[in-house]
């Protein structure tokens, strides 16, 4: 009778002692709360990305506004260039156009000096320049009376020496049409020496063409001359 009394306290305890497991198992939440803050990583997360967006973004005008006023400035300097070659031939350019250059009257007529030189010429005073020029009717359907009258001497110091007056048979053939009253067609060209009295001793600089309707070119002579 004694053995069933003492399996009573044993009966008591257990229940006892599975409250007390349920208890100790519940426990381990406290564990997983501090197991669960990672601020570490969030932290460098919102850091890495902070930096990266803010350097390309303050480095992206830095270059983009140098390279705006590089182009600026090159045609500027392109410009300058381009100014000084035009200043450079204007200023060298003579008043003088070389014998056998063409003067081109609106594709009408064209007007040329070929050749000068010094002769003395039977029937004239004083000395003799002789100047061969050269005119053509390209397109003028009126025609063109030619004459001496559009020629003149020129000297270096703004002297003009008109053609001679002198009209006779000793005149240096060909002689260039001199207000005979022919019209010269078109296709039609005259050729000939235009006679001009000179002072002795007297220095040239070229030959001037002018018509009545103001045009006007200026050749250079022969060293010759």
């Amino acid at each position: 009778m004694k053995r069933p009394l003492s399996l009573l306290p044993v009966l008591l305890v257990l229940p006892l002692l599975l409250m007390l497991g349920a208890c100790t198992l519940g426990q381990p939440a406290p564990t997983a709360t501090s197991a669960s803050p990672d601020p570490t990583p969030a932290a460098t997360a919102s850091e890495s990305p902070s930096p990266t967006p803010s350097e390309n973004i303050s480095g992206t005008p830095a270059p983009s506004v140098s390279s705006s006023y590089d182009p600026s400035a090159s045609p500027s300097g392109s410009i300058s260039g381009t100014a000084s070659p035009t200043a450079t031939e204007t200023g060298s350019a003579g008043s003088f156009r070389a014998p056998g250059e063409v003067l081109d009257l609106n594709g009408e007529v064209t007007v040329t000096v070929l050749d000068s030189k010094r002769a003395k010429v039977a029937g004239h005073r004083g000395n003799q320049v002789l100047v061969m020029v050269k005119s053509c009717n390209v397109a003028a359907a009126q025609g063109i009376e030619l004459t001496w009258d559009s020629w003149v001497l020129l000297g270096p110091d703004s002297e003009e020496y008109p053609p001679s007056a002198v009209r006779g048979p000793n005149e240096p053939a060909p002689v260039f049409p001199n207000a005979s009253g022919r019209l010269y067609k078109p296709g039609q060209c005259a050729k000939g020496w235009v006679v001009f009295d000179v002072p002795a001793g007297s220095v040239l600089s070229g030959v001037r063409y002018m018509n009545s309707q103001g045009d006007s070119a200026q050749w250079r002579l022969s060293a010759s001359v």
